[in-house]
């Protein structure tokens, strides 16, 4: 399940002033297709761009925290104009959300697997599980991130992937749960903020030492049985 999204190389160079052209790196990190403002076709030279950007805004964030990054220290990291930067997004916040769009492709997808066959087959919750699996292998990503600001954007943005897991989840294991739609969106806010609250804590803690099998079994056994007495009566 999405191998290829936001994994760190363990060789990012934090001395180095400039981001260098492989593109291949980028693809790890946040995937190979980038948004731009633009409805025209994305070209290689584009995709080149968008990979020297994400690259240089992951590296910087290592170094100093999301919060402290300047437009002008990512175009300086990756030796781009500020005119070709605007060209393809509004601010860095718009380059961050960019790289998310893949990962919340890669965990509609996981949701889309778990969902195959009939229900009585689907653990419960189990879609959920691409998102302690996703975040487990790059924790060496979330980790600064959540601590080095970003922390809001990334939670915001994680949580509306985690909520539209949820919501097709539960649709698709309660059908007749409909007559009071309220009811089954509670549901959902609360396997949401449960989901991210035990993320957050358990990015935001190294000495926890559960693994991403653990902490999402954890999760389950916490969230299961009253969200399905919830949503039966």
């Amino acid at each position: 399940m999405c191998d290829y999204v936001l994994r760190f190389g363990t060789g990012v160079n934090n001395q180095s002033p400039r981001i260098g052209s492989e593109p291949n790196a980028t693809r790890q990190v946040f995937g190979n297709t980038g948004r731009t403002m633009s409805a025209e076709p994305t070209d290689r030279r584009v995709r080149r761009t968008q990979d020297l950007l994400r690259r240089a805004l992951l590296a910087l964030i290592q170094e100093k925290g999301y919060d402290r990054i300047t437009v002008q220290d990512i175009l300086d990291r990756a030796d781009i104009g500020r005119s070709t930067f605007y060209g393809h997004y509004r601010d860095k916040d718009d380059l961050l959300r960019a790289g998310f769009e893949d990962i919340r492709a890669e965990f509609a997808a996981e949701r889309d697997a778990a969902e195959k066959g009939t229900r009585s087959n689907v653990e419960f919750l189990e879609p959920v599980h691409a998102v302690f699996d996703h975040v487990g292998r790059h924790r060496q990503f979330w980790g600064p991130l959540s601590r080095k600001g970003g922390a809001d954007l990334v939670t915001r943005i994680l949580r509306e992937s985690v909520s539209d897991l949820a919501r097709e989840h539960l649709r698709s294991q309660f059908p007749d749960a409909t007559a009071d739609p309220t009811r089954r969106e509670a549901a959902i806010q609360f396997v949401t903020g449960a989901c991210m609250g035990l993320l957050i804590w358990w990015l935001e803690n190294d000495a926890v030492p559960y693994t991403a099998e653990e902490i999402q079994s954890i999760f389950r056994q916490l969230a299961t049985q009253g969200v399905k007495r919830f949503l039966a009566t």
